[in-house]
């Protein structure tokens, strides 16, 4: 995995070279250093790491920054005071390749240049061919539900259709919980907000939105969610059937985890799994959570997620990496070397 803070993971393996992007290293450290010096922020607005074997991951260098440029609608500028981080504060991002011309989309969450108190969803385009990229954005938000708590955490689906076309697809969440009154993650303190994980149709562009979106799943007091569902990972098993990953609880405390419904359909309704995938004391994790799904070259499914590691710079969402089998509508964890 990646040890140091390496949230919201999103893998992808490319001609023989795995790919991992995550949120900005200066967001989510629990009970950093309050001076900072013993602390290097990442000045780039997202992070990669790269890996030939799926254990060893090579973070790359500050200089090889995939998104350079958040975009006109989000804020551009950056802290006045050291370390001069990026305003923007990008979460979770997502990179795909388009089916039309075989180029990279990166989607990812970001603060608006009007209102910093909340995220919305941004797409950019690589210039070139290479998952690496750099990505240009588009000059518009491919989605920013202010009313409604802005917008995050977004992740692709394509279908492939038997005649070769494909359909592209995001899932988000809506931040409901950015507007609740308080409590973990700003929602456990009644009247309790909506959450709802979201399906979204696109043009053939990949950056466009078609149509409106579907609400797919919501946080659910009776599943015990606590304030929140987020972080969805959408993919089909190899037996046919919809697996929608997502999380539960507050990312800053012990109930976070991964949980998963499964549907016949894209666009569900999707029936949850009786027991979460992942929780804390789990493999000796702590609050593990936000995943995300790849096939490998070898036909074998990977996962990788992050879980809090507590070092000198506070308490890291750092990313662990398995191997996970989808049988019928049940997954589990295995080491996909075996």
């Amino acid at each position: 995995g990646v040890f140091s803070n390496f949230a919201d993971p999103y893998i992808l393996q490319h001609e023989g070279v795995w790919y991992a992007y995550a949120t900005n290293n200066a967001i989510g450290a629990a009970y950093a250093p309050k001076n900072g010096a013993e602390w290097r922020f990442d000045l780039n607005n997202v992070q990669m790491a790269v890996s030939t074997d799926f254990y060893n991951w090579n973070l790359t260098a500050h200089t090889s920054e995939p998104l350079p440029n958040v975009g006109a609608w989000s804020d551009t500028t950056r802290r006045k005071h050291n370390p001069k981080l990026p305003q923007a504060g990008v979460w979770a991002p997502m990179v795909f390749q388009r089916p039309s011309d075989k180029k990279w989309i990166m989607y990812y969450s970001a603060r608006p240049s009007d209102n910093e108190n909340m995220h919305c969803i941004g797409a950019a385009v690589s210039t070139g061919l290479s998952p690496a990229g750099p990505f240009i954005p588009e000059a518009n938000a491919f989605t920013c539900p202010q009313s409604l708590g802005g917008a995050i955490d977004p992740t692709p689906y394509i279908e492939t259709e038997a005649d070769g076309t494909s359909t592209i697809y995001v899932i988000y969440k809506i931040d409901g919980n950015n507007r609740g009154h308080g409590g973990q993650c700003g929602n456990t303190v009644p009247p309790l907000q909506k959450t709802p994980i979201m399906l979204q149709k696109t043009k053939s562009d990949g950056v466009t939105p078609e149509g409106d979106p579907v609400e797919l799943l919501d946080r659910d007091s009776a599943d015990h969610d606590g304030p929140l569902v987020e972080a969805p990972a959408l993919v089909k098993s190899d037996e046919g059937t919809y697996f929608l990953f997502f999380s539960s609880g507050c990312t800053a405390n012990d109930n976070y985890n991964v949980k998963y419904a499964t549907s016949s359909s894209v666009s569900g309704p999707y029936v949850r799994a009786k027991k979460p995938l992942l929780h804390t004391r789990m493999y000796d994790l702590l609050s593990p959570g936000s995943c995300s799904l790849a096939k490998g070259d070898d036909g074998k499914w990977r996962i990788a997620f992050h879980a809090r590691v507590y070092t000198i710079y506070g308490g890291l969402r750092s990313m662990f990496t398995s191997g996970v089998r989808m049988n019928g509508t049940k997954a589990t964890l295995f080491n996909p070397d075996q």
